[in-house]
């Protein structure tokens, strides 16, 4: 019976100390980071209530190749058990940044500490391009480019320079990679032209994802121009890396002045 009444007892106090009673409607957790050489996580905003957990995660991609975090691979740690995000990918061209809400849902999960596990961490390593043929001035309606859709935005031309817009689009189910400033003009006298136009910017795609790509051009010649699209489109397969583990504790100060 003394044995009974002692497997009782310690059953009734890992039950206790497995989920705390919190008596605030939400908890507030402290600002966290993680560092590395090639990457940094800033995690701000995270709070919790009985039905919901959610934090900002900004991610900081330091090198030079894509990177990918998939939020249905990433779980905050709860007492129901690890629970999955649902979020959509978050993708992070190279030395930029970009930052989105990752939250879960389930009943009872309310505590004051968590872990949220970015085990949904991607990188691009390699990069295929697609080839297309060059297009003679006026400007197609439409242009299609290994798994992009080109539909012309608009299109100008005043004196030297020359203005063209289109709605790119990615329809592929990798990582559309376009890069505009390798995009080029050359007239009939074979001279060659820069795009003036988000030189520096790279733009990535998820699948059916749109934007109006700008291209810019100062040329001398008045007739008999095309664009070279030289290996300005292509597509990349995310790989698996390192997973990133986040610890979060709640900020006493910040939760009590907020309930």
């Amino acid at each position: 019976m003394k044995r009974y009444f002692l497997l009782c007892f310690c059953f009734v106090a890992l039950t206790t100390n497995a989920q705390k009673k919190i008596n605030f409607e939400t908890v507030f957790f402290e600002d966290a980071i993680y560092d590395s050489p090639t990457i940094k996580v800033n995690i701000t905003g995270a709070l919790c209530e009985f039905d919901v957990i959610k934090s900002k995660v900004k991610v900081y991609n330091y090198g030079n190749k894509t990177l990918v975090v998939k939020p249905e691979e990433c779980f905050y740690t709860t007492y129901q058990g690890n629970i999955f995000s649902r979020d959509k990918w978050i993708v992070i061209a190279p030395r930029d940044n970009e930052a989105k809400v990752i939250d879960i849902k389930a009943d009872n999960i309310k505590t004051d500490t968590t872990t949220l596990h970015l085990n949904g961490m991607y990188i691009c390593n390699s990069e295929e391009t697609y080839s297309a043929p060059a297009m003679a001035l006026p400007p197609e309606k439409e242009v299609k480019i290994g798994n992009f859709r080109l539909e012309l935005d608009g299109w100008d031309r005043d004196g030297k320079e020359m203005m063209i817009r289109y709605k790119v689009k990615y329809v592929g189910d990798k990582i559309g990679i376009c890069s505009p400033s390798k995009v080029t003009l050359k007239s009939k006298e074979g001279n060659e032209y820069k795009n003036q136009k988000e030189k520096d910017k790279i733009h990535i795609f998820k699948k059916n994802e749109d934007l109006i790509v700008g291209f810019l051009y100062d040329s001398d010649s008045k007739k008999e121009n095309t664009m070279n699209w030289n290996d300005a489109f292509g597509e990349s397969i995310p790989e698996k890396t390192d997973n990133i583990s986040i610890p979060l504790k709640m900020d006493l100060i910040k939760t009590k002045d907020k309930n």
